[in-house]
C-alpha cells in the first residue's frame, strides 16, 4: 500500500511538473485531513490523514484534475461480551477498530471569484476507494479490504499570497460505496477537513 501511495505522489509532481514548463495555470496542493466518520463500523476521528492533488484550469473559473487522500481511523472498544448469533458461544474481550481509507479521484472545480487573492469554490470528486477495516482482540486480529465507488462533494476556500503559493481549506463529504459483510457494514463514509498549500504555475 505504501508502494502505491509513493507511486500516485510521484505520478502527480511529474504530470505537474511536466505541464508547468508550458503554462501558468496549473496547481499542485498537498495538505492535511481531518476525518470525521459517519459510518457503521467506526466513530473516532481521525488526525492523520491528508491529500495530494493536482488541478489544471481550462476555464478562468473552471479546472479539472486527479487527487488522492487518506486517513487513519483507530478506536478503542472496552471489555465487552459478544454472543454468537445463534447463542451457542460468547467471547469477552477488549477490542481495537482500525480503518484506512485511499479514496482516488478524478476532481472538477468551479471558482466563483476568478482572479481574486480569495477564491470560494465548489467541486466534485469521483473515482474508486481502497478500504482496510480490522479489529484486534488480545492476540487475535481479523481483517477485510475491499475497493469500491467513491465521490467526494467539496466546498473550499483558496488564498493567494502570490502567483506562485497560496493556503486552501476545504470540508468534502467521502461517499465510500463499500460493503463488509464480514464487519456488517455498508458504508466507510467520513467528512474530511482539510488545510494545506497550493503550488501555481
Amino acid at each position: 500500500m505504501k508502494k502505491l501511495i509513493l507511486t500516485f505522489i510521484v505520478f502527480l509532481v511529474i504530470f505537474a511538473s511536466s505541464y508547468a514548463q508550458y503554462t501558468p495555470k496549473d496547481k499542485f496542493n498537498i495538505g492535511w485531513e481531518v476525518g470525521v466518520p459517519s459510518n457503521d463500523f467506526i466513530s473516532a476521528t481521525s488526525f492523520r490523514g491528508g491529500r495530494v492533488a493536482y488541478e489544471r484550469m481550462v476555464k478562468p473559473n473552471l479546472s479539472v484534475g486527479v487527487g488522492m487522500s487518506w486517513n487513519s481511523f483507530e478506536q478503542y472498544v472496552p471489555k465487552t461480551t459478544y454472543q454468537k448469533p445463534d447463542g451457542t458461544g460468547a467471547i469477552t474481550s477488549d477490542i481495537v477498530r482500525e480503518l484506512y481509507s485511499l479514496p482516488l479521484t478524478l476532481d472538477v472545480k468551479y471558482y466563483l471569484r476568478p482572479g481574486d487573492k480569495l477564491q470560494p469554490y465548489v467541486g466534485i470528486g469521483l473515482g474508486g476507494q481502497y478500504s482496510a477495516q480490522a479489529v484486534y482482540f488480545n492476540i487475535w486480529g481479523i481483517e477485510d479490504n475491499n475497493w469500491g465507488f467513491v465521490a467526494r462533494p467539496e466546498l473550499g476556500l483558496t488564498y493567494s499570497f502570490n502567483h506562485n503559493m497560496g493556503l486552501y481549506l476545504s470540508a468534502a463529504y467521502n461517499y465510500g460505496a463499500i460493503k463488509s459483510d464480514f464487519f456488517n457494514s455498508d458504508n466507510v463514509d467520513h467528512v474530511a477537513l482539510g488545510i494545506g498549500l497550493v503550488f501555481s504555475q
